[in-house]
């Protein structure tokens, strides 16, 4: 979704980018870059990051960027990254507004093994299976990998996530629900702390597809993730419009399952008319976002 008059966003959330001198650039005071970078540079991570949060939100978001002299400058946002500076200040959020809490780390669902159908594919299994808890052989890793999470060792964390599914997936099968919830786990730790737009969208469009093959139950994880998918994607369209384009079917097949699983059909409309519209430009032809 795409607002033409700026004064028409939301006044809320509205996201604080932080540029020092040595090139370190948070938003909301989470460090989103490492020290050393050019300032610009970070200042282009930095908005990188918030159009992923626009295309979580399905609409431009508001976006006050600061430099380490103290200046600052008032920004909209677009899903489609575009970003239009204002000539004047965001408004004063009403008093009422309550800011939506940070995402926490989700908690694996996980079950014991189950049937499978004629053509090979995983049967679903009754939702109390899949909220048993991993085997104990298992939780250690789980627990390294939480421990590493919070503490912002995204790398160790993601690794950790990686070693852990790959365990699962040897013992217990790749379509299992331990293997699947940790997938979508690694996934998400992935999305928060990615540099590499193709990869990360890729890996998000193919947890989308395992959880809905899976049958998971989670509804709300699984909207989540095929959510994620379309907003690394649109972050992937800008660095990368040929291999947008490669996933942009897969995009939209993971989009028409999102409306059957909420029954939020004008959310997969406004999502997938951002898709479509894109393909349909002939952008990535001309080598263009």
């Amino acid at each position: 979704m795409t607002i033409k008059n700026p004064d028409d966003v939301p006044a809320t959330p509205v996201y604080t980018i932080t540029v020092s001198a040595d090139g370190i650039a948070s938003i909301n005071g989470e460090q989103v870059t490492e020290e050393g970078l050019d300032p610009n540079a970070a200042r282009v991570a930095a908005l990188s990051e918030i159009v992923v949060k626009a295309a979580l939100h399905g609409r431009p978001v508001r976006v006050l960027a600061k430099e380490s002299d103290g200046s600052a400058w008032p920004l909209i946002v677009d899903v489609n990254g575009t970003v239009t500076e204002l000539d004047h200040p965001h408004p004063t959020p009403a008093p009422t507004a309550v800011p939506k809490p940070p995402e926490q780390l989700p908690t694996p669902r996980n079950a014991p093994a189950g049937g499978t159908t004629d053509h090979g594919r995983p049967t679903a299994r009754p939702a109390a299976e899949w909220g048993e808890p991993l085997p104990e052989a298992h939780r250690p890793s789980w627990t390294a990998l939480v421990a590493q999470a919070e503490a912002g060792d995204a790398v160790e964390a993601i690794i950790t996530a990686d070693r852990l599914e790959t365990e699962l997936g040897e013992q217990y099968g790749p379509d299992h629900p331990h293997t699947l919830n940790v997938l979508s786990v690694r996934a998400w730790l992935t999305l928060r702390h990615t540099t590499e737009w193709a990869e990360t969208t890729e890996l998000l469009i193919e947890t989308g597809e395992r959880l809905l093959l899976g049958g998971s139950p989670y509804v709300g994880d699984t909207a989540r993730t095929i959510r994620n998918a379309h907003a690394a994607w649109s972050a992937l369209r800008t660095e990368d419009p040929e291999t947008a384009l490669e996933l942009a079917d897969r995009v939209l097949a993971l989009l028409d399952a999102l409306a059957t699983l909420t029954s939020d059909t004008n959310a997969r409309d406004t999502r997938a008319r951002h898709v479509l519209d894109w393909v349909q430009s002939g952008a990535a032809r001309r080598g263009a976002a």
